[in-house]
């Protein structure tokens, strides 16, 4: 059942841009088609008969990620391996293609198929471990060239522009035309020394035609990450085919982008690390590219420098990303492989920098230090206008101990509109409190969210304590007031919750790790390893209730895991809280 009021409120958050371009869209997705006009033919004809490219610059920045990426080269030359003989995989799931027909792209062997993942295999994304696990052109089997000769083959013949309505929300929708210049681009400027030159000639041909259709296309009505990608391979094809407008227009945008898409602290606004790692390596590959053409940007430049320096202070003991906000792993560059890129095109000096407790612009703060370290998400439940990717988890915590994550984010199985995409989404699934039965704002089908938090934070660095407050008081929304209190101290956190305006229960949950376990033991809670051996004891206070639960873990697309879930329950208003430790003996007088 649709949520009309949700969607009227995503609607009436978007900034004039957006609505201007969601109509743009659509009325080109719905008139277009119909016109006696043969729109792909007069994007052919744009089209130079041998266009010219440019393919050291595009090289030489391939280069630079394969540096970086260089431990999985081996792992990247298998999944090329597996894609070539007729097995694709995204988002943990394959697709088999028979022989004869296993380079075959077609709606019909995709049907279904989650648009995500449509939208991975129409972007040609099985090429990026093409290009990232062969770094030699000589290294590239003859069998997978002329395998990916056909994909490139079956595409072009299957797959027009504007052959039905809708098509700017399919095959030719400009994320997934995007991927396509970007990963064409790299594959010809790295293997172009092997192929034919009417494969080469054919690949400058179909990007020059996809970028063609990306300037004319770029994705205002959606905004946030999306326009810079939109705006990396715009700088892509305009270096690499030495078209000078495509250059500026992506230059633009990463410009634009830059002034109003990061916080102050260098965090993308959209405040998911996976999407931060990818809109970082995003600004790299332009600073990359622009200073090899001679056409370097201050404002590019230095974005990418803040960008890569607010992953250096986001950093868990781990090295790898929180699981916040849509984030799971092996979808961006890893964290560490991604600064590894920063340093290859040399905007910072090294991969950690002197830890940082704080960055008030996104809203994370750190409490510990080394490998015993809280990460506590306290910020604004989304930016209006962007609420596509964000989570109910106000005042989040979560925890490593030893270097190892204790207590996790939940994570997110897949964007298509259902209860797992509902679940991963919904304050249940979050180290935060819960106020009776409803969720804290309003969220409905994939992507749509309705309401503010208004918080207000007050972090005490010295006396490492934080102090996150916000209120519920949003239509259909129960109306109550929440504060959450931390404080580290000899090993030791402390974490006391206190609601106020309400009579509604209260439930305050940690999420464990699958890798440990949880049991009540004499009114506490141990976290254990495979061993049995205590890794954090839980001691709560305050309560009327507690136990362990089961709930699912989401750290990869299509994967669900179960872990424990401790959880604290009372039905008045006074506080509750727990305190969490390697060891019970510092349990002395941790109060807050």
């Amino acid at each position: 059942m649709t949520d009309y009021l949700t969607l009227f409120g995503t609607a009436i958050n978007k900034r004039p841009e957006q609505l201007a371009g969601i109509f743009k869209r659509s009325l080109k997705a719905k008139l277009l088609p119909r016109l006696p006009v043969d729109i792909n033919q007069r994007y052919e004809h744009r089209v130079p008969e041998d266009p010219t490219a440019i393919v050291e610059p595009v090289r030489e920045n391939t280069a630079q990620l394969q540096r970086s990426t260089v431990s999985r080269s081996e792992t990247y030359r298998e999944k090329a391996t597996e894609a070539a003989d007729g097995t694709l995989t995204f988002l943990n799931e394959s697709v088999e293609f028979p022989d004869g027909e296993r380079v075959s792209l077609s709606p019909e062997r995709l049907a279904d198929q989650s648009l995500h993942w449509k939208l991975k295999c129409w972007g040609f994304e099985h090429l990026k471990w093409v290009w990232l696990g062969y770094s030699e052109p000589e290294s590239l089997p003859d069998e997978q060239q002329r395998v990916h000769q056909q994909w490139l083959d079956e595409w072009i013949d299957g797959h027009p522009i504007a052959a039905e309505p809708g098509y700017l929300r399919r095959e030719w929708m400009p994320h997934s035309v995007c991927l396509r210049i970007c990963n064409w681009s790299r594959y010809e400027a790295v293997f172009g020394e092997e192929l034919s030159p009417e494969f080469s000639r054919e690949i400058r041909k179909f990007v020059y035609k996809n970028a063609a259709f990306l300037s004319d296309n770029v994705e205002y009505g959606v905004g946030g990450n999306h326009l810079i990608e939109n705006a990396v391979a715009l700088v892509i094809a305009g270096v690499y085919l030495d078209e000078r407008q495509w250059r500026q227009q992506g230059q633009r945008l990463f410009e634009r982008a830059a002034s109003n898409q990061f916080f102050d602290d260098g965090g993308h606004f959209e405040r998911s690390p996976m999407y931060h790692a990818i809109v970082c390596q995003r600004y790299l590959s332009a600073v990359s590219l622009l200073g090899m053409v001679g056409e370097s940007s201050d404002v590019i430049s230095s974005c990418a420098t803040e960008s890569a320096r607010f992953l250096q202070r986001l950093r868990p003991p781990d090295g790898r990303i929180p699981l916040l906000n849509d984030s799971v792993f092996g979808e961006a560059l890893a964290l560490d492989d991604c600064l590894a890129y920063a340093q290859e095109v040399g905007v910072i000096d090294s991969l950690t920098a002197p830890q940082t407790n704080r960055m008030d612009g996104s809203g994370f703060y750190w409490l510990g230090d080394g490998d015993d370290r809280m990460l506590v998400a306290a910020h604004e439940i989304a930016v209006p206008h962007i609420p596509a990717h964000a989570h109910a988890h106000p005042g989040q915590i979560c925890l490593w101990i030893d270097g190892q994550r204790v207590f996790t984010d939940t994570g997110v199985y897949e964007y298509a509109a259902g209860d797992r995409r509902q679940r991963a989404r919904s304050i249940r699934s979050h180290n935060t409190v819960q106020v009776g039965e409803a969720e804290p704002v309003r969220m409905a089908s994939s992507f749509w969210l309705l309401g503010r938090l208004n918080p207000s934070v007050s972090f005490d660095k010295s006396a490492e304590t934080l102090e996150f407050t916000y209120s519920v008081s949003g239509i259909g929304r129960p109306r109550y007031k929440h504060n959450r209190k931390i404080k580290h101290e000899s090993g030791v956190w402390t974490v006391v919750d206190q609601v106020g305006n309400s009579d509604s229960p209260v439930m305050s949950r940690l999420h464990v790790h699958p890798k440990f376990d949880a049991r009540v033991a004499d009114e506490r809670v141990e976290v254990t390893d495979s061993t049995g051996e205590t890794v954090v004891s839980a001691v709560p206070f305050g309560h009327e209730q507690l136990s362990v639960e089961t709930a699912p873990y989401y750290p990869e697309y299509g994967i669900d895991s179960a872990r424990d879930v401790i959880v604290l329950q009372q039905s008045h208003s006074e506080p509750v809280g727990v305190h969490l430790t390697q060891s019970t003996e510092k349990f002395a007088d941790q109060s807050l």
